[in-house]
């Protein structure tokens, strides 16, 4: 059997040289990223600056504009990584509950936990730059705001098995979704909004909410 020639020297350095190019363009990236996620969450949205990140991974500015754009491609970075986290924390508490009802009940309490312990990451994707939530990334169907279709989905699920009454289920998961926004846009505001208020109101507001929405009954 013919055995294959080997590639050239000058190839497998050249290919070598290229693959190692790549690998640091990939972890300055994510330096970026990392720098900027953790100057986000001390600066917030109007401190914030690529400079800033600049002289933390120890580059000039111009240097990260050759990753991106400006500040606003940055943050959608930094946005998506939140959806990410979001995603994983409201299918989690999703998953654990069969029942459509007290599902949706653990996905309004995963909803303001998230933001109670995220508030700087709430407050870039729900409110400073809202528009994220109906971004895409090159090359995907679906924006980000997809992420709570798991609240309209349980709503279904709710009709069907005839535990909610019969509607349309994007206006109820709406309903639910305007509810969570208030209460958490409220925690995190620098109003006197404590956890205890904020958990109060929740109960009482997702309690009379799920009431409304159950099926007529005599």
């Amino acid at each position: 059997m013919p055995r294959t020639p080997r590639e050239p020297r000058e190839t497998r350095l050249r290919q070598g040289s290229r693959q190692r190019r790549e690998h640091e363009k990939q972890e300055l990236r994510q330096a970026i990223r990392d720098a900027a996620a953790t100057l986000f969450e001390t600066h917030g949205y109007e401190g914030f600056s690529l400079r800033q990140v600049a002289e933390e991974v120890g580059y000039t500015p111009t240097t990260i504009y050759l990753y991106f754009a400006d500040k606003d491609a940055l943050l959608f970075e930094i946005a998506d990584e939140g959806f990410v986290r979001f995603g994983e924390q409201i299918h989690t508490a999703a998953a654990a509950v069969s029942n459509p009802v007290e599902r949706l009940w653990a996905i309004g309490h995963a909803y303001l936990a998230f933001a109670e312990q995220n508030p700087v990451y709430y407050q870039l994707m729900f409110m400073q730059r809202s528009d994220f939530l109906l971004a895409k990334r090159e090359g995907e169907r679906r924006p980000r705001i997809d992420v709570l279709g798991i609240v309209r989905e349980t709503v279904q699920a709710g009709m069907d098995d005839g535990l909610i009454r019969p509607g349309d289920a994007a206006t109820f998961a709406d309903g639910l979704w305007a509810v969570c926004h208030g209460i958490a846009a409220l925690r995190i505001s620098k109003l006197p909004f404590t956890a205890e208020r904020a958990s109060a109101a929740a109960d009482m507001t997702l309690g009379a909410m799920l009431a409304g929405m159950r099926p007529a009954t005599g």
